[in-house]
């Protein structure tokens, strides 16, 4: 009689290829979601690229929110500036309106304004008051910078004193911190999410409105406000966190706290507590502090 034949035995690959197609089988639903994850991740990425702002990595994103003391410029801005000294102001200025509108965004950029001269910090003139006599801006210009931060502190003031009242917080931070951080209340992030302090969204952001800019990565989410009054008064709250809590030691003493909210971790820009002290020390903002001021 014949032999019985040998079955086939099956190979490496073919056992390999068998155990791979019972877990595809088996896990089908997690890949499927998985995957789905990755393209939302993927598409939500692209998406945003549009939207994000991201201060530090180029010299012309320095230029605001180095609020004067970076590259005071950029390229087209300093052009723009050595031409303002001209005859032919109002076709200079449309100019720099429709660069700013179309170049890259900044934590701090100017959102549509009638800022004649949107390329310039609003704090500029603040953290080095001689810089418009130095370069020879227009005078008009010079004024409308110190007009824009003049009328922020008179409009801002008396809700800084409340809260000083209320939490305990030196009005003379508050409104140099709401300065420094929303560009004089003309940043993107302060006119378009009522945002001047640059609030993040928590983690367990409970009926929080939030909205995409970039600051420490290109996908930090920042708090909307439905008020400018909200952003100060949870500005008062963030700084009555424990995180913060060992701030009040330092009673109406701007520097302490300026040097304190650095040491915290308010800011990662290094310069930052030398600009909150310059800011109030070249406004005279430490008078809010005073009871009965």
């Amino acid at each position: 009689m014949p032999a019985n034949p040998v079955s086939p035995q099956p190979s490496d690959l073919g056992r390999r290829v068998a155990r791979l197609m019972d877990y595809a089988v088996h896990y089908s639903i997690e890949i499927l979601l998985i995957a789905l994850i990755i393209y939302l991740c993927v598409s939500r990425g692209v998406a945003v690229r549009v939207d994000v702002h991201d201060p530090n990595p180029t010299v012309r994103q320095e230029s605001v929110s180095e609020a004067g003391l970076g590259a005071w410029f950029s390229t087209i801005g300093r052009r723009a500036v050595a031409s303002l000294t001209d005859h032919r102001e109002s076709n200079v200025i449309r100019s720099l309106d429709s660069d700013a509108v179309s170049g890259p965004d900044e934590f701090t950029s100017v959102a549509l304004t009638d800022d004649p001269a949107p390329h310039i910090s609003n704090l500029t003139l603040v953290l080095s008051p001689d810089y418009g006599e130095r370069k020879k801006l227009p005078r008009h210009i010079i004024q409308a910078k110190r007009s824009r931060v003049s009328n922020y502190v008179e409009r801002y003031a008396p809700i800084a004193r409340r809260e000083m009242r209320d939490h305990g917080i030196p009005a003379s931070i508050t409104l140099a911190q709401g300065l420094l951080e929303s560009n004089a209340g003309d940043s993107k992030l302060a006119v378009n999410s009522n945002n001047h302090f640059g609030i993040k969204c928590r983690a367990k952001c409970l009926g929080c409105t939030c909205r995409n800019y970039g600051d420490d990565t290109r996908y930090d989410m920042f708090r909307v406000f439905g008020s400018v009054e909200e952003s100060f008064q949870e500005h008062s709250t963030l700084l009555n966190s424990s995180r913060y809590a060992k701030l009040k030691a330092h009673g109406t003493d701007y520097s302490k706290w300026a040097h304190g909210l650095k040491a915290c971790g308010y800011a990662t820009d290094r310069r930052y507590a030398q600009k909150l002290i310059t800011i109030i020390e070249n406004l005279q903002l430490d008078r809010f502090d005073v009871a009965g001021a």
